[in-house]
């Protein structure tokens, strides 16, 4: 009786807790409706969270399974051929009612390129196109992920793609999680980064048993959500093999729906043995800041202070300047691009000061710890 006496009192603790935070999420989110609606979910679902217990990875679940909180995807392209996806559990409840995507209906495409592929992609839909594939498993291998309301094989990504193989043989692969990743409703591709992330770690554990490539030769990349994307990736790879990525890199990964959560939704220093991340849009939502505001690395930079960036204009329309990312890249989402352009010209152009081996960007040493906060120029190159 003393059990279930405290069981019922740490039910109605985590309820309130759940409810205030849903009630502060409702007055300064920027869709104040979609806060209203987080209250009340989170009244019905702490209940059900109260009543029962779940192992949702890999499909196993209890019966009298609650379809309205969980998502349950069977596919090829998933670890383990299936995996369960709740938005109930303590660790899960970022993305509030909005469930991921299975692999059929989120669209994904893995473009690969190599200095003999350069310009024309081979598209990855499938684990039997792996065969016919050029990659080496001798190489390094980079991934690079974007993030909201963006696409893979746009703009930057294409730079990015053609500065690295000009700087290293390596096999490069562009994810492209684009029609998962645009809505109007920001929760929707929050939501879906769970599922695309499995999907990531799903190749790379193919391409390992097909190639030999030790998880330490891949690099993963991810700009917003895409930084989140590869935390997922890398905490999938850990939890079926025991074995971590070699490096991942965070740029400006997004704040909002991850910054209060459990690691087990965002980036952090376990998902690889390396994990850096660059931070420069990390104002509150508030004042139209979309980036991170805590460390999430082994090491993270904040180039001029981390928030506004030099040269950008004015970023005041908020959600708005995020609706087209790419259109949006040098206006309403300067600041939480300058990541990427940073990045970018740290691969064959820049060395940020400090120099040495804490230099921000492609060329970091693997041994840098901390926080490290480098001044750049305001146009192109920006060092």
């Amino acid at each position: 009786r003393n059990v279930n006496l405290k069981r019922l009192l740490f039910c109605r603790i985590r309820k309130i807790a759940f409810v205030v935070r849903s009630v502060v999420t409702a007055v300064f989110s920027w869709r104040f409706i979609m806060g209203l609606q987080a209250v009340l979910f989170t009244l019905c679902v702490t209940v059900v969270a109260c009543a029962s217990d779940i192992n949702f990875l890999d499909c196993k679940v209890k019966e009298n399974s609650w379809s309205y909180w969980r998502n349950c995807c069977k596919s090829a392209k998933l670890p383990n051929g299936c995996e369960c996806y709740d938005i109930w559990s303590s660790d899960f409840t970022n993305s509030f009612y909005n469930l991921p995507l299975c692999p059929k209906n989120l669209k994904v495409s893995f473009l690969f390129f190599d200095r003999d592929h350069r310009e024309n992609a081979t598209v990855l839909q499938s684990k039997t196109e792996l065969s016919d594939l050029p990659f080496s498993g001798t190489k390094r291998s980079v991934f690079v992920t974007h993030g909201f309301n963006d696409r893979g094989g746009g703009n930057w990504t294409l730079t990015i793609k053609d500065a690295l193989l000009e700087t290293e043989d390596l096999n490069v692969v562009l994810v492209d999680w684009g029609y998962a990743a645009n809505s109007v409703n920001y929760l929707k591709p929050v939501a879906n980064t769970r599922s695309v992330g499995a999907m990531v770690a799903k190749l790379i554990l193919d391409l390992n048993q097909h190639t030999g490539a030790p998880f330490t030769n891949f690099h993963l990349v991810g700009h917003s959500l895409g930084a989140h994307v590869c935390g997922i990736a890398g905490e999938e790879i850990k939890r079926l093999t025991g074995q971590k990525l070699g490096r991942i890199t965070g740029l400006d990964p997004a704040g909002p729906s991850f910054e209060s959560y459990s690691t087990k939704v965002r980036l952090d220093s376990s998902d690889a043995e390396f994990v850096e991340a660059i931070h420069t849009d990390s104002e509150p939502l508030y004042s139209s800041g979309f980036g991170i505001r805590i460390s999430c690395g082994h090491v993270d930079f904040w180039p001029n202070g981390g928030e506004h960036q030099p040269g950008c204009p004015e970023e005041t329309w908020g959600i708005l300047g995020m609706l087209n990312f790419e259109a949006d890249f040098s206006s309403g989402a300067c600041s939480h691009s300058r990541a990427i352009s940073l990045f970018t010209d740290s691969i064959t152009l820049c060395r940020y000061d400090p120099q040495g081996p804490c230099t921000m960007g492609y060329h970091t040493a693997e041994t840098c710890r901390g926080n490290y906060y480098p001044d750049t120029l305001s146009a192109e190159p920006f060092c």
